[in-house]
């Protein structure tokens, strides 16, 4: 059994022990954000939601959130949610471009949502059906104060390969 696949069976008992498990997994699959206080706040089919808090390990020089957390963050959001549709027992993905509008300080606890509209996951579904091996989309995030002031908005060309 894959690890997303107990995950997910683990999630359709109680999706809080779910996100309790992947946040705590996170960090020790990737070290380096290990202090971050990263949780996985919600996964779904169709949305993934994360946070990072404001503190000093995220914080940088003007008080507000690095903008290298903020991409890791929106990062993880996107990858999440990618796993959950393409999961990696099937898929590869990868990220092949990135572009940030940064908007304002994140100076509270960070929020980032991967919600896609339909057509996005769904033209990546279609187009690995016709020409059977790789497709890409542009997957977009959103990260959100905690007061829903947007503090950057991020789009990942994100390519995904049946295995």
């Amino acid at each position: 059994m894959q690890p997303m696949d107990l995950i997910d069976r683990l999630r359709q008992l109680s999706p809080g022990a779910a996100n309790l498990l992947l946040s705590a997994a996170i960090p020790r699959i990737i070290p380096s954000i290990g202090g971050w206080g990263l949780r996985v706040e919600e996964v779904t089919e169709t949305r993934a939601r994360l946070s990072v808090p404001l503190k000093r390990r995220t914080r940088n020089h003007v008080k507000g959130l690095y903008f290298g957390v903020q991409m890791t963050l929106a990062e993880l959001t996107a990858g999440l949610l990618l796993l959950r549709r393409f999961p990696p027992s099937e898929y590869r993905s990868l990220v092949k471009r990135v572009e940030a509008d940064f908007k304002a300080q994140g100076r509270s606890t960070v929020y980032a949502v991967c919600e896609p509209p339909p057509e996005v996951f769904g033209g990546l579904a279609e187009a690995l059906k016709q020409k059977g091996d790789k497709a890409e989309a542009w997957v977009p995030v959103t990260l959100l104060a905690e007061d829903g002031t947007v503090v950057t908005e991020v789009r990942f060309l994100d390519s995904v390969k049946r295995l």
